[in-house]
């Protein structure tokens, strides 16, 4: 699956889609509402694509990261 969305999202970019993954959704509720338990099938990542809002002040803005000191520990 995670292979599938390694190349879904760059190939979007290359045609100019913009496209986000979105995880942490209740998967079993998606599965039930689409019925894709039926059909063989089982969610597990979201992907929206489209195109930006052309006054979408955001997508212009530098991307906030925290410190590296405050994500990762040294053992």
């Amino acid at each position: 699956m995670y292979l599938a969305l390694g190349n879904l999202l760059p190939g979007a970019n290359v045609i100019d889609v913009d496209a986000c993954p979105i995880e942490g959704f209740d998967a079993g509720i998606l599965n039930q509402v689409l019925g894709l338990r039926e059909q063989g099938y089982c969610a597990s990542v979201i992907v929206a694509l489209g195109y930006k809002a052309e006054d979408d002040f955001n997508a212009e803005l530098p991307k906030s990261r925290l410190p590296q000191e405050q994500l990762f520990t040294e053992i």
